[in-house]
């Protein structure tokens, strides 16, 4: 789990960055042949790289537990196999010298096998910068082949067979690790013809784009991208399977003063009915401007209303684990069990604690009749000198006025069953759960004085309503949450290793450090509207100077 979630910040981290580029229009496109997963393109690469090599995220990221552990990581190991044998291929080392010598301008990147990791690089490159590369003083020991007029380079090692292949045409550099790809290339350099511009999934997805400047366009293809196992495998969400109804998708990045705008696009195979999003915009607006997190739905159902409650409000259920499809780890320990194991039967079935199901029973019977049409979840940690914790509170509109009275019957069965005996002190002991109705508003939450804001502000103005819209305030919470992960973890803290090494503790290490490292980040929101024929989500991080 944590080499899972330590990918992270590999992945935002390149987000942050590739948008201090500026993408030209997609003129590279046309040179790029058909048969792409991904494409990507940029203005200022070589811009963007420097940004990078000098910022303090970098250098927090390499100090930090979490890239220590990733470079342990079966992902790294495998990365670093394909950088060697690349290295073996080209003659030179594909590190951060050569990759800044390519880096040009106007630069495009497709990917056309994730497993083998073949690709096409093209970045427009001033000719004096390009024949003092590494790459292009290695040309003697290359195969001269020629394609579309030019004279292209390639190598392959024998071992492992990598290929690796250049040339240099008119101002633009080209890299591949593919013949075919480059030659391709070259061929449409001269003679323009069928390219990556002309496959649906590309063109559908850029006569979808967003309005506004894009300083970095992405663009997948998500039908073959799906087909691929080790997108299955690496994909951070671990919900392929909930991509199934797009096809494909692009997603435009800017950067702006003090924030980095992010639009993407997901195309709907078969469209969809555009739903009335304007239920959450009285939600929205009830958020306080001093919540750590909140987060709206759409149309929510009753089974994800209940379940929410359980676990933030009665913390009685865990959230819905992430399914792990993995071999189970193999025992290295020298004896295969204890005595204790020996009364353990295996010819009956374990004992069902369904508790927690009977204690909210009554509460989905109330919930399953009602049309919910949103819901919101309010979150803000407090961190004092003993004691911390999280203020949290969940909100249903429904589209008729609430029963008051069998809704606090509900809640305070639910409470009874699971604190107290015969009933008794259901709302009110040592755990206490608030709850307000007022007509077509709940709010539930296990801090009074969240409850009663919340309720303060259900009659302001409406905001634009959203599919799913969702505020993460980072620069308010970390200190709060650095608090939390400490006491969580400080009791499990295992002892170092005869050189003073040990692993990274997951919570105030791995998590933490990873706030940490994106410390400049001082908010990030999303806003996710349904068109019908696509998903539309506008991503905003705000960041400090």
């Amino acid at each position: 789990m944590k080499k899972f979630l330590i990918a992270i910040p590999v992945l935002l981290a390149g987000v942050l960055y590739w948008a201090l580029a500026q993408t030209a229009p997609a003129a590279l496109a046309t040179l790029f042949p058909p048969g792409a997963l991904v494409y990507l393109e940029a203005r200022d690469f070589s811009t963007l790289l420097a940004g990078w090599d000098s910022s303090a995220e970098k250098r927090a990221w390499l100090q930090s537990a979490n890239y220590q552990e990733f470079s342990r990581s079966r992902l790294f190991l495998r990365l670093h196999d394909a950088q060697s044998e690349f290295a073996a291929a080209a003659g030179v080392p594909p590190d951060y010298a050569l990759v800044s010598s390519i880096a040009g301008g106007n630069s495009a990147l497709a990917i056309y096998n994730i497993g083998e990791l073949q690709f096409l690089y093209i970045t427009h490159l001033a000719s004096a910068r390009a024949m003092a590369t590494a790459l292009w003083n290695a040309r003697g020991h290359y195969q001269t082949r020629h394609a579309g007029g030019v004279d292209y380079y390639v190598k392959e090692d024998a071992a492992s067979h990598r290929v690796a292949a250049f040339a240099y045409a008119g101002d633009l550099l080209i890299v591949a690790t593919k013949e075919d790809l480059i030659a391709g290339a070259l061929q449409l350099l001269e003679h323009p013809g069928a390219s990556l511009v002309s496959e649906g999934w590309f063109s559908n997805a850029n006569q979808a784009a967003p309005a506004g400047a894009n300083d970095l366009r992405l663009v997948y293809d998500l039908n073959r991208l799906r087909a691929t196992p080790h997108f299955r495998s690496y994909w951070i969400q671990r919900n392929a399977s909930a991509l199934a109804e797009f096809s494909s998708g692009l997603a435009d990045l800017e950067f702006a003063r003090g924030e980095i705008r992010e639009r993407r696009v997901l195309l709907r195979a078969n469209p969809a009915t555009a739903p009335d999003e304007s239920a959450t915009g009285p939600l929205l607006a009830a958020a306080p401007e001093d919540a750590g997190f909140y987060r709206a739905w759409l149309n929510p159902s009753a089974e994800q209303a209940r379940r929410l409650i359980e676990e933030k409000i009665f913390s009685a259920t865990p959230a819905p684990a992430i399914p792990n499809n993995g071999a189970p780890a193999v025992v290295t320990t020298a004896d295969a069990g204890t005595e204790q194991d020996l009364e353990t039967r295996i010819d009956e079935a374990p004992i069902r604690d369904d508790r927690v199901a009977a204690a909210f029973q009554a509460l989905q019977e109330r919930l399953a009749p009602v049309k919910l049409t949103g819901m919101l979840q309010v979150e803000k940690t407090h961190a004092g000198d003993v004691f911390a914790g999280t203020d949290s509170a969940i909100v249903l509109l429904a589209s008729a006025d609430w029963d008051a009275n069998a809704i606090r019957a509900a809640f305070a069965q639910a409470a009874g069953s699971l604190w107290s005996v015969d009933g008794m002190g259901a709302l009110d002991g040592l755990a206490k759960i608030n709850v307000a109705v007022a007509g077509r508003w709940l709010i539930a939450g296990n801090s009074p004085d969240l409850v009663k804001e919340i309720l303060a502000r259900r009659n302001r103005p409406a905001v634009p309503g959203a599919d799913y819209a969702a505020e993460w305030r980072h620069a308010r919470e970390l200190p709060d949450f650095e608090r939390i992960t400490r006491l969580i973890d400080f009791p499990q803290i295992p002892p170092a290793d005869p050189n003073g090494a040990r692993e990274p503790m997951f919570y105030s290490e791995n998590l933490a450090g990873l706030g940490r490292v994106l410390g400049r980040v001082e908010s990030a929101g999303i806003a996710v509207h349904d068109a019908g024929a696509m998903l539309r989500e506008s991503v905003i991080y705000r960041m400090a100077p």
